[in-house]
């Protein structure tokens, strides 16, 4: 099984606990949710209920008022504290979700009917001047039947609620014990799969992984000889075939490139050999580039690159790649080893923009703010635009680093000084920082801040700024974010 495959099975059983996980808990918050809403329901039924009998009570207390007490506004009384009874009543009966629900509904709908009912005909028995009748009506069917109806039913529905409620808050414990017992066991599997993962990465990645390393930073000291087993049949072992043809590839080009070089006392380019030797490091740099990339011309000339079909892939595709590193170095000492500056007058306002347009994609997807705030005053400057895009951008790429992988934000400013003789670009951002003593050293080459060697590209920047004349300052808090000012001065 190759290597594809295998990371694909486990990620696959990963992939699927995870949605087993998120189906459970999909599962767990609906029930959740759907228990919640019978609770609230069955408590506001119980507090309409309350409230029906409350407003019932205190409008029939109008009755005996107006038998005993000959109460002239007792009849108005009692019909105005019945409207908020039927309203609660209503809302009530709307409330019921069961056919268990609605009976109890219609049961205590004719017990509260009845009980108006016969208030209403003991209060026209009074306007009618029998109140001897109306008395009785008040005593043997109000008191003694609709009375002790009517508190009967409310009362079976209140303790009805009150049961429902009990029924509910147990089926929700059974639920959260279930998604409890569903969430241990994907969790269990989860964790078996990452040590699994953990212990195949460990034995089965990384240590081939840290044989290229090494392998690589033979190569990088000039050792051509170093090869890798292959053995292996998966893409590891593909990369180590490859490995070994692009050594052999690069011994056979440095054979060349020690026949073609600059013999003991000969000239070339006015420079003897001697003096080759001793020229400054980025000029050095500078012609091995070019000589290097004629040779990798000519070899794919003499190999018949264009047009030879039968000429071997691999050697092709190795040579290929050695091409496009031999174009990464030269942009590489373009920007970290400056011979001159290529001073124009520059747009700083479409420099910014297309500095944002560069990191957009990333931006998006990690939904990182930006805050651009460019000056009215702003307009051109006197720069080697294509470096200070580079500084420019080494300091976004540094900002996002200290981002977390999702949000966050970056400041982009730029402005004219008090004086109107330096023009200021700032760039800030809210990540994890520094701490103050350190930022002195960041512009080291051997201080890392996230795994990488970001001091290369500060010390790098810092070089372009000074050489431009102006200045690049640091300022940063752990936790709460870093401040990064570029003073460059204004020229005609």
């Amino acid at each position: 099984m190759n290597l594809r495959k295998k990371l694909l099975t486990t990620f696959s059983g990963l992939a699927l606990l995870a949605l087993a996980t998120a189906g459970v808990t999909v599962w767990a918050i609906a029930q959740w949710q759907n228990s919640e809403r019978r609770l609230q329901g069955h408590y506001q039924r119980s507090l309409l209920l309350e409230s029906v009998r409350t407003a019932t009570f205190r409008a029939f207390k109008e009755v005996p008022d107006a038998i005993i007490s000959n109460d002239i506004d007792a009849r108005q009384e009692f019909e105005a504290f019945l409207k908020p009874a039927e309203a609660d009543f209503k809302r009530w009966a709307e409330l019921a979700d069961t056919e268990a629900e609605r009976k109890q509904v219609q049961q205590v709908r004719n017990a509260y009917l009845a009980l108006i009912q016969d208030a209403r005909d003991a209060f026209r028995l009074v306007e009618q001047g029998q109140r001897d009748r109306a008395f009785t009506v008040l005593e043997k069917q109000l008191e003694d039947i609709d009375f002790i109806r009517f508190e009967q039913v409310t009362q079976q529905a209140v303790a009805s609620d009150r049961q429902n409620r009990q029924i509910i808050t147990q089926q929700t414990q059974n639920t959260r014990q279930t998604a409890q017992l569903v969430l241990a066991i994907a969790a269990f599997g989860t964790i078996s799969l990452i040590l699994l993962l953990a212990a195949y990465l460990a034995s089965d990645l990384f240590a081939p992984l840290r044989e290229v390393e090494n392998a690589l930073d033979d190569a990088a000291k000039g050792d051509f000889k170093r090869r890798l087993s292959e053995e292996r049949q998966d893409e590891l072992g593909a990369v180590s075939r490859a490995f070994n043809r692009m050594m052999e590839v690069m011994a056979e080009r440095q054979q060349v490139a020690g026949l073609a070089a600059v013999p003991n006392g000969v000239v070339k380019d006015g420079v003897e050999d001697s003096a080759w030797q001793h020229l400054p490091s980025r000029v050095t740099l500078h012609r091995l580039l070019s000589q290097l990339r004629s040779r990798v011309t000519q070899l794919q000339h003499h190999n018949g690159f264009k047009g030879n079909e039968e000429f071997d892939g691999q050697q092709q595709a190795a040579i290929g790649q050695l091409d496009l590193l031999l174009q990464a170095v030269s942009r590489i000492t373009d920007f970290g080893f400056p011979l001159d500056l290529n001073l124009a007058r520059t747009d700083v306002r479409a420099l910014l923009y297309d500095l944002l347009l560069r990191f957009q994609s990333e931006f998006v997807e990690r939904a990182v703010s930006i805050d651009l705030d460019i000056a009215p005053e702003v307009s051109y400057a006197v720069v080697d635009r294509p470096k200070l895009r580079e500084v420019l951008s080494e300091l976004v790429r540094n900002a996002l680093a200290a981002l977390p992988e999702q949000g966050g934000r970056i400041g982009l400013r730029t402005r004219i000084d008090p004086d109107a003789t330096n023009l200021l670009i700032e760039v800030a951002d809210n990540g994890k920082g520094i701490q103050q003593p350190a930022i002195e050293r960041v512009f080291s080459p051997t201080v890392t801040t996230n795994g990488q060697r970001a001091g290369v590209g500060l010390t790098l920047s810092k070089a372009v700024i000074e050489q431009h004349g102006g200045q690049l300052t640091i300022d940063s808090e752990p936790a709460q974010g870093t401040y990064v000012q570029i003073s460059l001065p204004l020229r005609e």
